[in-house]
């Protein structure tokens, strides 16, 4: 069970990066679209589970459709 848990979180940062290399963006312009530090994001992407429906809806907005809808 655990093994599934860290297999689900790795596709997730996978395919955010995947989203965000498509759309050309540099992890510290999401960090500033999301309003958040760049410590911040990183502990959000290593647990996926902590992003607020807010962030995901800014996420799903700008491009981030892979990775938001593992998400959700």
């Amino acid at each position: 069970f655990l093994y599934l848990i860290a297999k689900l979180k790795t596709m997730f940062k996978y395919y955010f990066d995947e989203d965000r290399k498509k759309l050309g963006l540099k992890k510290n312009v999401v960090a500033s679209m999301l309003q958040c530090t760049m410590p911040t994001l990183q502990s959000r992407l290593e647990n996926p589970g902590t992003f607020t429906v807010a962030e995901i809806k800014i996420l799903k907005d700008n491009g981030f459709e892979q990775s938001m809808n593992r998400l959700i």
